[in-house]
């Protein structure tokens, strides 16, 4: 049992002493900073606050504790005098951690600290397990909760311990809320796709299995990507999209990867991923300004201007940017003996554009700092997207890339029923011989959604954007884990 002895006899005392430490409810004035920032109306007025006792001083028969609720603090001045002696019996049983209702007049102390007089106290719930406060100095706190792994792992304790961590979710809901907004001014309709899928596609990822009993054990997967549903919505003749949802990849798990993750992608009709990458930045800068008021973010202590335009170059110009070759002017030996130097592995047997998104991911993705759209990648890395005009062997899709870490994806949809049929087959083969080196999957081609495209899919510019990364970049989370509520973790 994870209870602690001396809180339960504390507990114990409380009910032999006709103490109900769990009660149903308790009224409530307002929250704590209510009254800090309407100070002068609240002095000298009974105020009726709950909140979670985060230090005490006892001396003889007074005692100053601090309550905090979700984002306010204030002392209280209890007196065994002004409270009686059924309150007291309370007070003298309080913890850190106890959550106590109390009732009283608003006043300052001489040293000038707001301040409430109790004049009754209720308590709310008495802790059994010990919860490490911080302790709060004027210009510091101390943080007594320090091992990374009770912090992901028992996050209500990261939560009641750092306030901080609390607001790092608050944030997160209001740029989600941003989003929708966005999406919703433009004439976007938030539609779901299914969870639960007989087939899985939209991305070439490990998915995760299941079945149904009520279908007899039929073997279902749980979504990877919501692509292949929201094109359908498109198809059937909804010309605006957008859906934010959980997807499941049963694949690593670092400081930007969790196997649950939250998405957003949209898809519009008569659009092209021209198109698409300016309404990207815009998303992007209008949610950074309506959340925190500037599009200019510091993350990891780097600065970063969200204001668009953002820059724009093809994967082969960042090659030669970072990398400092020109990949379509050298033949395989040359590729071949490059990756060697620099130890990056290309697929065996060799494919050019697969060499060609290695090279890149080695040697640029960690210098794109600034927001930047990659533009242009290989066929073969994208087979649900349009040839490139004017490019044979590329593709329109862009990826936006901010402190060297990807957060959306987008394409020029594919359109023509049966490239995409002859591209599904390609991408299986591929698949087929990357499998011996990594074990990755071959994704089943959706005959469903084959047909679906065979019924006329308009021209269609689709993009996914990574909400989790999102919300890390404008919160400056280093890791994934900090703004997911409860991240995938190794069992004890």
């Amino acid at each position: 049992m994870p209870f602690h002895k001396e809180l339960l006899e504390k507990r114990e005392t409380l009910i032999g002493e006709e103490v109900n430490p769990y009660p149903y409810s308790f009224e409530q004035t307002c929250a704590i900073n209510k009254i800090r920032e309407e100070e002068e109306d609240f002095l000298d007025k009974i105020v009726s606050i709950p909140g979670r006792t985060v230090a005490q001083r006892i001396q003889g028969k007074v005692s100053f504790v601090d309550i905090e609720d979700f984002d306010g603090r204030i002392q209280v001045y209890f007196k065994k005098n002004n409270i009686g002696d059924e309150n007291w019996k309370i007070v003298k049983q309080l913890d850190i951690g106890d959550i106590i209702g109390v009732k009283g007049k608003v006043f300052r102390t001489r040293m000038g600290e707001l301040t409430i007089s109790a004049e009754e106290v209720t308590l709310l719930s008495k802790v059994v397990v010990p919860v490490p406060i911080s302790k709060q100095t004027e210009d510091k706190a101390f943080y007594q909760l320090a091992d990374p792994e009770i912090k992901y792992r028992e996050r209500y304790m990261h939560w009641i311990t750092e306030p901080k961590v609390r607001k790092i979710m608050v944030v997160r809901a209001k740029i989600i809320s941003e989003v929708r907004k966005f999406m919703e001014s433009r004439e976007f309709l938030e539609v779901t796709t299914p969870t639960l899928e007989m087939l899985y596609g939209g991305a070439e990822a490990t998915p995760f299995e299941t079945s149904v009993k009520a279908l007899s054990g039929q073997k279902v997967f749980l979504r990877i990507s919501p692509e292949l549903a929201l094109k359908k919505f498109i198809i059937g003749g909804f010309p605006k999209v957008f859906t934010i949802c959980q997807n499941f990849r049963n694949e690593g798990i670092d400081r930007s990867h969790n196997p649950e993750f939250t998405m957003m992608e949209w898809y519009e009709a008569f659009t092209d991923y021209t198109f698409q990458m300016k309404q990207f930045e815009e998303l992007v800068s209008t949610v950074a300004q309506s959340t925190l008021g500037t599009t200019k973010i510091t993350y990891q202590e780097e600065e970063i201007d969200l204001a668009p335009p953002w820059r724009r170059m093809t994967m082969l110009e960042a090659i030669k940017e970072f990398a400092g070759i020109s990949v379509e002017a050298m033949s395989q030996q040359e590729i071949e003996a490059f990756a060697k130097e620099k130890e990056i592995h290309l697929p065996d047997p060799f494919n050019l554009g697969l060499a060609i998104n290695e090279i890149f991911e080695e040697t640029c993705e960690k210098n794109l700092i600034q927001p930047t759209f990659i533009l242009d990648h290989p066929v073969e890395t994208s087979p649900m997207t349009k040839a490139k005009r004017g490019k044979p062997g590329f593709v329109e899709r862009f990826e936006p890339f901010i402190m060297g870490m990807e957060i959306g994806n987008a394409y020029s949809e594919l359109t023509d029923p049966v490239e995409q049929y002859d591209r599904f087959q390609n991408q299986k083969e591929i698949q087929k011989s990357k499998k011996k080196e990594d074990g990755l999957p071959v994704n089943p081609i959706d005959m469903d959604f084959i047909k679906a495209v065979g019924c006329g899919m308009p021209p269609t510019g689709g993009v996914g954007i990574g909400i989790d990364r999102l919300v890390m970049l404008l919160t400056d989370s280093h890791s994934i884990r900090d703004v997911i509520a409860f991240p995938l973790m190794k069992p004890k």
